[in-house]
């Protein structure tokens, strides 16, 4: 588990020297909302694409091997990122950077679950969450005056810390392998046969399909405010030291709230639809309050709304682990992932239409309104009752 920790550590510090300023970075390079959309879209998919087969490959040949792969992806995008001034640059820079997420989705979750066990699993995940925050927030305090000082620097350093974690997966660490017996004919199967079986656990149950499709909702409006929170809070006169600040703020606020949740944690292993009724209903006033523009309270409710989806990925992912067999386990994730990814490829391509014709705010406030299917089917879930389990 201290491995976990630690990659979370260096992970943590990555991503926040890169998340506040990567946007930013584009635009400086003279790419307007609506191309940054597209951008963003054709991440979304050949995430997509990439997703169910990494699962997949994950599953058939191993996590060690998925999760390396996905840190020596990370190192070749952020090499490339200081190179995007040509579109042709970009959008490999985008492709590579997608194929890197979608090998460590899932797998990264079903080794801490071979790690913890599944009773465990749902608090470590959010242990290991506010490692990765707290990290991200002293990457992120640091990343403005880097990108003030030479706008190349963060993206090396990020390479850097990627080559650690990639060197690190592949030469020292050892995954452990449950269940044998299964394992052993699991490698026989195909990759059709997985994905077939995994798809029938799926729609086998009814509350599992509902909250993988509250997924794709959610996702529309997560991944605009992720990829517009930066240019609207420029609008509203904030530097990019300023960003880093609110990027570090919305890092703190994932603290507490983790750490609020951890102590909540029976409560809502009883009841996450309540839970994630309350976390999808903030984040709709959230995303209508930045709409106003007001600058103190578009920070706050810029670092809140950040925040706020690191606590819903937990209490999503814990609540799946619970119908997911660990032979096809990867999969699974990563088709949950793969239906998120859907949402976000929609996302970009309406969002960024909207943003280019009518300006950040109406995009701000139809986004909102993409929460509420999310909301009805958490009211709905409850309700259903299948008659029949998943073995």
């Amino acid at each position: 588990m201290r491995t976990i920790q630690f990659f979370a550590v260096l992970r943590g510090l990555a991503m926040g020297l890169f998340s506040p300023i990567w946007i930013l970075y584009l635009v400086d390079q003279g790419y307007d909302l609506l191309q940054i959309g597209l951008l963003g879209t054709i991440f979304e998919i050949a995430k997509l694409i990439f997703e169910v087969p990494s699962g997949t490959f994950a599953d058939r040949y191993g996590i060690k091997l998925s999760i390396a792969g996905s840190f020596f992806l990370s190192v070749v995008t952020w090499a490339f990122f200081p190179f995007i001034d040509t579109l042709i640059i970009c959008i490999l820079a985008m492709i590579i950077w997608a194929l890197s997420d979608a090998l460590i989705s899932g797998s990264l979750e079903t080794w801490m679950s071979r790690v913890v066990g599944e009773e465990r699993f749902g608090k470590e995940v959010m242990k290991n969450t506010q490692i990765l925050i707290a990290f991200i927030v002293v990457g992120s305090i640091t990343s403005g005056y880097l990108y003030s000082y030479n706008m190349f620097l963060p993206f090396i350093i990020v390479v850097a810390l990627y080559t650690i974690l990639f060197i690190w997966m592949s030469i020292f660490v050892k995954v452990p392998i449950v269940k044998i017996e299964h394992e052993q004919e699991h490698i026989k199967e195909s990759f059709l046969n997985i994905l077939k079986q995994s798809l029938k656990i799926v729609f086998h149950k009814r509350k599992v399909f509902l909250i993988v499709l509250s997924g794709f909702f959610t996702a529309l409006t997560y991944d605009m405010v992720s990829r517009y929170w930066q240019p609207l809070l420029n609008e509203m006169g904030f530097s990019e030291t300023g960003l880093g600040y609110i990027f570090a703020l919305a890092g703190i606020f994932a603290l507490i709230l983790l750490g609020i949740t951890m102590k909540l944690e029976k409560k809502i292993e009883k009841n996450p639809y309540m839970s994630l009724t309350i976390v999808e209903s903030v984040s709709l006033l959230l995303v209508g309050v930045l709409t106003i523009g007001f600058k103190p309270l578009g920070a706050i409710a810029t670092s809140i709304l950040l925040a706020v989806e690191d606590v819903r990925h937990p209490i999503v992912i814990s609540y799946l682990n619970k119908f997911f067999p660990d032979n096809y386990k990867n999969t699974l994730f990563s088709l949950n992932s793969g239906v998120g990814a859907l949402g976000e490829i929609l996302s970009g391509v309406i969002f960024g239409i909207i943003a280019l014709e009518f300006g950040l705010t109406t995009t701000f406030l139809v986004a909102a309104i993409f929460l509420l299917p999310a909301i009805i089917i958490y009211w709905v879930v409850p309700k259903i009752h299948d008659k029949t389990s998943i073995t």
